[in-house]
C-alpha cells in the first residue's frame, strides 16, 4: 500500500513537486559548494596571505643563530606548511641600514633534498621596480625604494658599501622599513663584518590555522593528552614552539599583525559562507512549506477519507512523509552533484586552484535536503491532520 500511495501521489501535480525539487536542489547546491570551498579554503586563503610577509619570527635567546642551524626550521612535525625562511644578517654603514640576506639560496632538506628558499619566498609582495633581485654569491646590492629615491641611485650603478663596491642588482618596493636598506649577499656581509656563519634573525612563512582559546593555553600547564593535541595543530604558537627546540638557543614568536590578521579573514570568511549556507537552506524549506501547504489544502478530503475508514494520523503522517522524504532526496542529490561542480568553479574562479571536495560532504548534504524537505511540509501535515475528518467531509471537499 505504502508504495502504491506514494508512486500514486509522486504522479499528481507534477509542476508543484519540480518546483520542490528545483527549490531544494537550489539550496543543496550552494549549501554544497560553500561548505565545500570553506572546509578547504584554509591553507588557499593563507597562501593569498602570505604576500603580507612572514609570519614567525626567529631570534638568538643570545648572540647569534647559527647559520649552519638554519635548514633545521624544515625539520619539524608541521615542516611541510613551512613555505619559506630567510635568514639575516644586520649592520650599519654611516648610519644607513644594511642587511645581509639569502635571495635565493639552495639548501638540503631532511630528506636529503635541494631547495632553494629567501627573501623572495617569504615576501612574494615585494615588488622589483628597476633591475632584478640579485644573486647571493655576486657582488651585488639592492637597495628599498626610498633609499635610492634619496640618494639618486638606480639600477646598473656602483655604490660603496662597508668599503667594498658592489653593483646595484635592482631596486624594490616592499612598503615596510625594507624601503630604507641596503640588501647584500649573507655571506658578504658576514665576511665584511667579521662575522662569518652568524645570523641574527630568521623569518619564516609558515601555513598555519587561526588561534583559538586551547591555542593560548600555556603548554607547561597541559596534560599529556592536551600537549600532543596542541603539538598536532598547525596552529603558530605550536610552529614557533616547535621552531625552538629544533633550534637550540633561539626564541621564535608569532608575528602578529599578519597572523591575527589571518585569523580575522578566515573567521569572516567562514561566517559569511556558513551565512550563505544557512539562507539557502532556509529558503528552501520555505519555499517547501509554502507548496506543501498548498497541496495539503487541496487533498484535506482525502486525508479526511483515510482517517474516516480508520487510518490514523501516524500512517497517514508516513505516507506523505516517505513522499516529501524522497522529494527531498531527489533534489538533495541534483544539488549536491552541482554543488560540486559549483565549488570547483568558485575555487578555479578565486583561488586559481582545485577545491577537493570530499565525498561525505554531498552525502551530508543529501540527509539534510531530505530533513530540509520533511521540516518545511511538517507544519502544514500537522494541521491538515488535526482537522476533524467529519466537518471536512461534510463541507464537501
Amino acid at each position: 500500500m505504502l508504495l502504491r500511495f506514494v508512486s500514486e501521489s509522486v504522479r499528481r501535480a507534477p509542476k508543484r513537486k519540480a518546483l520542490i525539487i528545483a527549490a531544494i536542489a537550489m539550496g543543496s547546491a550552494v549549501a554544497t559548494a560553500m561548505l565545500g570551498v570553506m572546509l578547504d579554503i584554509g591553507d588557499k586563503v593563507n597562501r593569498e596571505l602570505r604576500a603580507e610577509g612572514a609570519n614567525i619570527l626567529v631570534t638568538p635567546r643570545n648572540g647569534y643563530i647559527d647559520e649552519a642551524l638554519v635548514p633545521k626550521v624544515k625539520a619539524i612535525f608541521w615542516g611541510l606548511n613551512i613555505l619559506g625562511f630567510a635568514p639575516s644578517l644586520s649592520a650599519q654603514d654611516a648610519g644607513v641600514p644594511v642587511q645581509g640576506v639569502w635571495f635565493n639560496h639552495p639548501y638540503r632538506t631532511p630528506q636529503g633534498e635541494t631547495k632553494t628558499t629567501g627573501i623572495q619566498a617569504v615576501n612574494p609582495a615585494w615588488r622589483i621596480i628597476d633591475g632584478h633581485m640579485g644573486e647571493d654569491l655576486a657582488n651585488e646590492a639592492v637597495v628599498g625604494a626610498a633609499i635610492a629615491r634619496r640618494n639618486h641611485w638606480k639600477h646598473g650603478q656602483r655604490i660603496t658599501v662597508l668599503g667594498a663596491s658592489f653593483e646595484i642588482a635592482g631596486v624594490i618596493s616592499s612598503g615596510d622599513e625594507t624601503d630604507d636598506r641596503i640588501l647584500l649577499p649573507l655571506i658578504r656581509l658576514q665576511t665584511l663584518t667579521g662575522r662569518p656563519g652568524q645570523v641574527d634573525r630568521m623569518e619564516v612563512a609558515a601555513l598555519t590555522k587561526p588561534e583559538d582559546d586551547f591555542a593560548r593555553k600555556n603548554p607547561k600547564s597541559m596534560t599529556p593528552a592536551e600537549y600532543e593535541r596542541w603539538s598536532c595543530s598547525n596552529y603558530v604558537i605550536s610552529l614557533a614552539h616547535e621552531i625552538e627546540e629544533a633550534m637550540p638557543g633561539t626564541q621564535a614568536r608569532p608575528v602578529r599583525r599578519v597572523a591575527d590578521s589571518e585569523g580575522r579573514i578566515l573567521d569572516r570568511v567562514g561566517g559569511l559562507m556558513s551565512l550563505i549556507t544557512l539562507a539557502a537552506l532556509l529558503s528552501a524549506g520555505l519555499t517547501v512549506w509554502s507548496l506543501t501547504a498548498t497541496t495539503m489544502m487541496e487533498r484535506r478530503g482525502e486525508v479526511a477519507i483515510m482517517q474516516a475508514i480508520g487510518a490514523g494520523r501516524a500512517l497517514i503522517a508516513t505516507l506523505f512523509g516517505v513522499e516529501i522524504a524522497l522529494t527531498g532526496l531527489v533534489g538533495g542529490f541534483i544539488g549536491a552533484i552541482a554543488g560540486v561542480a559549483l565549488a570547483h568553479f568558485v575555487g578555479e574562479s578565486v583561488f586559481h586552484g582545485t577545491v577537493e571536495v570530499s565525498w561525505i560532504l554531498p552525502f551530508l548534504i543529501v540527509i539534510a535536503a531530505m530533513a530540509v524537505a520533511l521540516a518545511g511540509a511538517a507544519q502544514p501535515l500537522r494541521h491538515t491532520l488535526s482537522l476533524d475528518p467529519a466537518m471536512t467531509l461534510r463541507e464537501g471537499v
